[in-house]
């Protein structure tokens, strides 16, 4: 007997009742199967085979026709009736129409004529285990999106509309924006457009390009139902049918009023670039066109499973990334201490925030170098301790190459707020400019790779947006502060922390940490929360010495310029204690480089 065409794995998933009332052709099949199945069961009759499959609920059911007691037919007809799509093969010895036709009438779609054909049974077994396993898979998927569906409805601001315009769905965060009910909102038309130029014709002309373009984006802002202003980033999406036909619109939106109202600093060039601050918002806009790239991590650093959008993006099988390091698929190109500073960062802000923001470049043998934007996450078991580590990611390479223009953007309006504070301290405008390339030159020399220290020149210059909320009294005062004063201004740094913390994004979370530790000594006896060594992230160490290294040449308001070799000798000084002493002996090692940046952009 030949049977090397049939697929014997996927028979090993299949649990099987078998009944059959002849000893010898039962013995025989029953022999064959239980080799090649996961578990077989077996009847000599209909109302034996019955009970059987009432206490095992088999995937399977093979009977023949006439036997004692039950016959197949009527054990079949049962089985039906409690499982209406059981799958069932009918053996008989009969070639007889009718039996074919009562099968049929009981929804039984094989039949097999007796002696049995030993490769056509296990072919028909081995499709109709294709088919289990599709209608698991697709059982499973089903549950998963409509977890994805309430977990976006749960997070998200959504409506949605039809193709005339009238609003037939919104979420409770929706009417939390708006200041509407749901009664109010739904049949009428689409407010958070119609209202921003009055124009109906104009709305549904949009409605119409809308149909072809299939997607919107666009930064908003209007009033809700109580004239209060707020602002939101707002994605419109086409929801076509099988057909490629435009069914109804999605509308999903991103409250970012908050942004506006903490940086908001009397002058209409903030309000202006208000385009500008869409790249805060570049991430949530990838994950909605993208879809998300899950990754399981052990506590040992392995990969336990990927999903396929994972696999996709680094152009491997899911085989190829389980039990492998998920450190070692981080790019080794220019990386220097990136893995170590990686492993460290990650699992020091899960145990302060709960979740880690990640920039990272990730690369599979000689697959392409990914960019990914990731939320890590620590998986707690019940007893609270770390069972696993979830990485959420979305593919951002294409969109970093294509948007290279708006880092420079956002780079210049990150100044921009920096300088405010500054001016308001009557410090030197380029101060910030000088830590930034500082900064960015000190990373480079550590190897931290191109991409942190791009980052890091972008974000030090918001080391001390803190300073806002200190009085004009203490900021400018000309003279030393007094102990009470000093505490006052010691809180800068957590006033920063909180400005900027709030907003999830990989470049803030960056800010945030520098703003909150770039005070912070090596030795622990630093401000505001007394961290030490590498409790202290690299980038706030690296800024603190920075700072400090520009302040001390620099005039203020309370002293003169010091020399450039007393500087170095006060720095060399606070080796160990205030400063990592790794970055001092770096910056001793190229003091003549830093120095001429400094001068480059003297005051």
């Amino acid at each position: 007997m030949i049977l090397n065409k049939i697929n014997f794995d996927k028979l090993k998933s299949l649990r099987i009742l078998y009944v059959e009332d002849d000893a010898e052709t039962r013995e025989e099949l029953e022999l064959l199967l239980k080799q090649r199945v996961m578990s077989l069961y077996v009847a000599n009759n209909g109302a034996e085979g019955f009970k059987l499959f009432q206490k095992y609920r088999p995937d399977v059911v093979i009977t023949d026709i006439q036997m004692p007691l039950t016959n197949g037919l009527a054990m079949s007809a049962d089985i039906k009736h409690l499982v209406p799509e059981q799958h069932i093969i009918i053996l008989s010895a009969y070639n007889d129409v009718e039996y074919a036709f009562r099968a049929m009438k009981l929804g039984i779609q094989h039949y097999l004529t007796k002696p049995i054909n030993i490769e056509r049974l296990l072919k028909l077994l081995e499709k109709i285990a294709e088919q289990i396993q599709l209608q698991s898979e697709l059982a499973k998927s089903q549950k998963l999106l409509q977890q994805y569906k309430l977990m976006v409805d749960e997070q998200a601001i959504v409506a949605k509309f039809n193709l005339d315009g009238e609003v037939t769905y919104v979420n409770d965060r929706f009417c939390d924006l708006s200041g509407y009910s749901q009664e109010e909102l739904i049949g009428n038309f689409y407010p958070f457009l119609y209202q921003v130029d009055g124009d109906l014709e104009k709305f549904l002309d949009f409605l119409k390009q809308l149909a072809g373009k299939r997607k919107w984006h666009s930064v908003i802002k209007n009033k809700t139902k109580q004239g209060k202003a707020f602002v939101a980033d707002v994605i419109i999406t086409a929801i076509v049918d099988e057909k490629n036909q435009v069914e109804e619109y999605v509308a999903m939106m991103v409250d970012i009023t908050h942004l506006f109202n903490q940086h908001e600093l009397d002058t209409a060039d903030l309000k202006k670039d208000l385009d500008q601050q869409k790249h805060f918002l570049a991430e949530y806009e990838r994950a909605l066109d993208v879809g998300s790239s899950l990754c399981v991590i052990g506590n040992d650093g392995l990969i336990q499973s990927v999903n396929q959008n994972f696999c996709n993006s680094l152009q491997c099988q899911a085989k190829d990334l389980i039990g492998q390091s998920y450190c070692g698929l981080i790019s080794r190109k220019k990386a220097g201490l990136e893995v170590k500073n990686f492993q460290q960062r990650v699992l020091h802000s899960i145990q302060r925030h709960g979740h880690s923001a990640e920039l990272l470049k990730l690369k599979y043998g000689e697959g392409p170098e990914k960019t990914f934007s990731s939320v890590i996450v620590g998986i707690k078991n019940l007893q609270g301790d770390n069972h696993c580590y979830l990485a959420l990611s979305q593919d951002i390479t294409e969109s970093i190459k294509l948007n290279e223009d708006i880092l420079e953007t956002q780079k210049e309006f990150i100044y921009l707020m920096g300088e405010v504070v500054e001016n308001r301290s009557h410090e030197t405008g380029k101060h910030l400019k000088r830590v930034a390339e500082i900064s960015r030159y000190l990373a480079e020399k550590l190897g931290l790779g191109d991409e942190f220290s791009e980052m890091l020149g972008i974000t030090s210059p918001m080391h001390d947006i803190g300073k806002i909320g200190i009085s004009d009294a203490i900021l400018h005062k000309p003279g030393r502060l007094t102990k009470s004063e000093f505490e006052i201004m010691k809180t800068h740094s957590q006033l920063g922390f909180d400005i900027l913390k709030k907003m999830d994004k990989p470049l803030i979370q960056m800010a945030a940490r520098i703003a909150h530790e770039h005070h912070e000594h090596f030795d622990g006896t630093g401000y505001p929360v007394g961290l030490t060594g590498e409790e202290i992230s690299i980038e706030g160490r690296i800024v603190a010495l920075v700072d400090v290294f520009d302040a001390l040449g620099s005039k203020r308001i309370y002293k003169e310029p010091w020399s450039d070799d007393t500087i170095l000798a006060y720095i060399q000084s606070k080796k160990g204690r205030q400063f990592d002493p790794q970055l001092v002996n770096l910056l001793t090692e190229h003091y003549d480089e830093i120095i001429a940046i400094r001068n480059q952009l003297s005051d």
